[in-house]
């Protein structure tokens, strides 16, 4: 940001640097003509009757251009270049474009028996997306130049038609109305282009248009009426106590928000009361977003507001939903930045509590604000956070609970997230038959409307809903046809020449944006008011206003694919510095944005090329994120910063690299569990960043998780090797706390080999030298507790060594520490090691209580590696009581999913204890596993199960 040195105002860029960066990309439509022989024209004519040829010739074709409506983009001898769609656009470019050419071959030919000159023409029309702007500068410069392949496509396709003949390319004629009588001659090998263009000779124009009407109202649902049922199906049953979830899925533009409108709108009263969340691209990355949004605007909490007022409406609004004084009030009030600071005390207190707290606490909040018959509705589900979607997941599960009532609608395209866990009843919407989209787009237009025009909405649109509307809506409004989505908007922001440029910028913000920030940005970059602009938008139907209507305090694009196209439009370094503006801007005048999603500024910075600060801000958000128990979004940040090192000097950044690669590996590991493949690859390019610098603590950091991921993974053998070089580095160590994470994973490995002995006094040794104030942060820094899982390593050392009393007490002092400190990694860790020990002790149901809880922990925090491990052990647990089949069937999913992340330390006893379930009849398979158990033992230097291996094996034979 720069400021005047005299007055401190800040300075607008100045005019030359806005035109520096003028320009767009926009769809064009271009025409190439050429005079064939001309060479031999000028061997034969006298200049001065040369001359007068080609003045006559460009005059004709000239004037068959510009009576389309078409601009000359360059003359060039006897060529033409000329352009369709800029400087403004129109819905039948491409139709014009084609008519100019047959009226250019008519022309030529006249101009043949007027001069008496066998003049002949060729002709070629493409239409693609081109930069258009000023090249050059000064006296130099040529404004309105067009840069892009669909120049050179025009002008090797007008080589390729024959004398008098109009060549036309697939693009061109799958966007002109059908007109044209076009004969297809194939895929055309042309010089200079990588692939063959299919092309098309146009030999007439068909049929002319018509004027269009004034625009109806409000539209029909047409060609959904078998989902509508399906919902409403739905809802019956959920009125009569059999909740369900149902998925809306279809591409974009499909209709699946008019479907759930539709529903509403026939439910009457429940439809109004449903509990609608929205989910949106911009806030992917931000944990809750999307419920938080939706109990501010439930509570009435005005946007801006004072912290006491906003406060004020969510005492309102949880006293009337009766969550006042309730174990949810302070997680809400800290999620809203509303708490008091015995609320903050209160939830920093919770800590690794806090997720499941959070959790529930939103999910208490959407029931209490549901009707009797509860409908809740998640629109757009693949841009939510993985946070959102676990709450989405915990309430399908208690609207799917016995004699439950309930709906729960999402909606979601076919790409990006899902609802994790079993698969909703999925309703996938098709484009509309032809039937349908006639109804559609007869509904669409206005009274009056030509049937042949109507014909060529529907062939562009190929049934997809939002196109057939948006075609009539702009005809209706004596605006052109889009030709295709993006066309239809750029003539749209065209016939709004003032609002346009607001539109873009307001698109580099977000589909929806705050009224305030879209003024500030103008205004940093040098442009006008924008309280007009917008009132102009949302009167073309691009927008629509949020907040009061008297007082707007936001707007939102109509469609995410409006906003997309007008992002699209921009040049990427005018999109790349109006991001950097806004990166600069938002510290400045919105703090609190920043500090409460911090990825927001980093996402806007990434895109402005401001990597270095990307990077931090990506990497205070991945903080924030994991503090808070969102370790998958915790990860997308430390991702998103790793993206943005190749932009960085090349020099320097080893460190860098280094810790962020280290913190990817810890949420990950979270998440996924040590043996991931990506925190392997994640920890040696940490390593490879450590060796390069020299770096001994580093070192020592990357080789503990090299040395976990390799334990876990199955392969102790190298696991242990790795730590004899760690213990080896720590020799005359003086780091307590660099001990204890030496020792702690040391001990553990040996006990994978067998060596108690050796793993007792290790472990040991960690609880001498553990400090719980100094060690707190070794929680989010390394994943877990270390004193807790040292006690859990513990249990499983002293049973090895005979001591099964001594071993349960410990076993009890993990589990307990684990629960004192909150800390939810930490219980799964001594959980999972309690499944094993009560296992090894022969005790089922006390196997069965553990994983239960296991599993329960870490389904609520998408710990995926202890969801599975709870499965193998509890699968057998309950097995041996009673439950074959279900508990073969948990084992086997158990297994499955744990070596599909890469695992193998627990599976030779997972085999075992499955070969132990399986009946007499299938000894053979029983067999089977136990010689993989065998051999993945022996393999990974995994000693500890073999005594369970070996009693098998033993009984089999007998």
């Amino acid at each position: 940001m720069r400021f005047c040195g005299a007055c401190g105002e800040r300075l607008r860029p100045s005019p030359d640097a806005l035109a520096a960066e003028a320009g767009e990309r926009r769809p064009v439509t271009v025409l190439f003509a050429d005079l064939v022989e001309s060479s031999a024209l000028t061997a034969r004519l006298d200049p001065e009757d040369l001359r007068a040829v080609l003045l006559a010739y460009r005059e004709a074709a000239g004037a068959a251009v510009l009576r389309q409506g078409g601009s000359l983009a360059q003359h060039q001898g006897d060529g033409l270049l000329a352009r369709f769609g800029f400087p403004s656009a129109r819905e039948d470019d491409a139709a014009r474009a084609l008519r100019a050419a047959l009226d250019l071959v008519s022309e030529v030919e006249a101009l043949r028996g007027r001069l008496g000159i066998a003049l002949r023409v060729r002709v070629a029309v493409h239409s693609g997306i081109l930069v258009v702007a000023t090249l050059g500068h000064g006296v130099a410069g040529e404004p309105g130049a067009m840069v892009g392949e669909a120049t050179t496509i025009a002008a090797r396709l007008q080589h390729a038609a024959a004398p008098g003949e109009v060549l036309a390319s697939e693009a061109t004629r799958r966007l002109a109305p059908r007109r044209f009588r076009f004969v297809s001659l194939g895929e055309i090998e042309l010089p200079g282009l990588p692939r063959p263009v299919l092309a098309h000779r146009v030999e007439a124009e068909l049929h002319a248009g018509s004027t269009m009407a004034p625009p109806t109202a409000a539209l029909p649902l047409v060609g959904r009426e078998d989902e509508l049922r399906s919902l409403f199906s739905a809802w019956r049953d959920a009125g009569a106590g059999a909740g369900t979830t149902v998925l809306v899925e279809a591409e974009p533009g499909h209709g699946k928000s008019r479907l759930i409108e539709e529903f509403r709108a026939r439910l009457g009263a429940p439809g109004q009361e449903a509990v609608a969340i929205a989910c949106n691209a911009q806030e992917e990355a931000s944990a809750f977003r999307p419920l938080l949004a939706w109990i501010a605007a439930a509570a009435g909490i005005p946007p801006r507001a004072a912290p006491s007022e906003a406060r004020a409406a969510l005492v309102g609004w949880l006293a009337r939903h009766g969550l006042s004084g309730t174990d949810h009030a302070a997680p809400l009030a800290v999620l809203l930045d509303l708490a008091s600071p015995a609320q903050v005390a209160e939830m920093e207190a919770a800590g690794r509590r806090r997720r499941r707290r959070n959790m529930a606490a939103l999910l208490a909040a959407l029931h209490a604000a549901a009707g009797p018959v509860p409908l809740f509705i998640a629109e757009d589900i693949h841009w939510a956070d993985d946070s959102t979607l676990a709450v989405l997941r915990a309430l399908a599960d208690s609207v799917a609970a016995p004699d439950t009532p309930g709906l729960l609608l999402l909606t979601r395209r076919q790409e990006g997230r899902n609802l994790p866990g079993p698969a909703p009843l999925t309703l996938r919407l098709a484009p509309l038959g032809e039937a349908a989209a006639r109804d559609l787009a007869a509904a669409a237009a206005p009274e009056g409307a030509d049937p042949a025009l109507l014909r060529r909405i529907i062939a562009r649109a190929g049934g997809v809903p939002i196109f057939l509307v948006e075609a009539a809506r702009d005809a209706q409004a004596e605006a052109e046809l889009p030709l295709s989505l993006r066309a239809g908007l750029t003539a749209r922001l065209d016939a709004l020449p003032e609002a346009k440029a607001i539109a873009q910028l307001a698109a580099v913000i977000g589909r929806s944006f705050r009224e305030d920030m879209l003024a500030a940005l103008a205004e940093t970059v040098g442009l006008p008011a924008t309280r007009r602009p917008l009132r102009r938008l949302v009167e073309a139907g691009l927008m629509e206003p949020e907040g009061p209507p008297e007082a707007p305090t936001g707007y939102t694009f109509r469609h995410e694919l409006m906003r997309d196209m007008a992002y699209e439009t921009l040049l990427r370094s005018r999109r790349a510095s109006l991001h950097l503006a806004l990166g600069r801007l938002l510290p400045e005048r919105f703090a609190e944005t920043v500090t409460a999603r911090p990825e927001l500024l980093a996402r806007h910075l990434a895109a402005g090329g401001a990597a270095a600060e990307a990077i931090a801000a990506y990497e205070r958000a991945a903080i924030r994120a994991g503090r808070a128990g969102a370790h998958g979004e915790a990860a997308g940040h430390f991702q998103a910063a790793i993206a943005q090192l190749p932009n960085l000097e090349a020099t320097g950044q080893d460190a860098l690299e280094a810790r962020l690669h280290i913190g990817l590996a810890a949420q990950v590991t979270l998440v996924r569990g040590n043996a991931a493949p990506q925190v392997g690859e994640a920890f040696a390019t940490a390593h490879a960043a450590a060796l390069r610098l020299d770096d001994r603590p580093l070192l020592l950091r990357t080789l503990r998780g090299l040395q976990t991921f390799h334990l876990v993974r199955g392969a102790v053998a190298e696991g242990h090797a790795i730590g004899e070089r760690i213990m080896a580095l720590m020799d005359g160590e003086r780091d307590e706390a660099a001990l204890l994470q030496a020792h702690r994973p040391f001990g553990l490995g040996l006990l994978y080999l067998g060596r108690h002995a050796e793993a007792r006094w290790h472990l040991e040794r960690v609880l001498a030298l553990y400090d719980p104030t100094r060690d707190e942060p070794h929680r989010f820094d390394y994943g877990s507790d270390p004193a807790v899982l040292a006690r859990a390593h513990l249990g499983w050392v002293l049973w090895f060594q005979g001591e099964a009393e001594a071993a349960f007490a410990i076993d009890r002092a993990a589990v307990a520490a684990a629960r004192e400190l909150g800390h939810a990694h930490s219980l799964c860790f001594a959980l999972a090691f309690r499944c094993v020990l009560a296992q090894l002790a022969g005790r089922p149901q006390d196997t069965l209580a553990a994983a239960e809880e296991l599993q329960a922990i870490a389904a609520a925090q998408d710990f995926a590696y202890w969801s599975a491990w709870g499965a193998i052990l509890g699968g057998w647990a309950r097995g041996r009581l009673g439950d074959r089949m279900a508990g073969e069937a948990e084992m086997r999913r158990g297994l499955g999913a744990y070596e599909e992340m890469g695992a193998g330390l627990l599976r030779p006893l997972g085999l075992a204890l499955l070969a132990q379930l399986l009946p007499p009849d299938e000894r053979a398979e029983a067999r089977l596993l136990l010689a993989e158990a065998v051999a993945r033992s022996a393999r990974g230097s995994i000693v500890f199960s073999d005594a369970t291996i070996a009693g098998l094996q033993r009984q089999f034979d007998a």
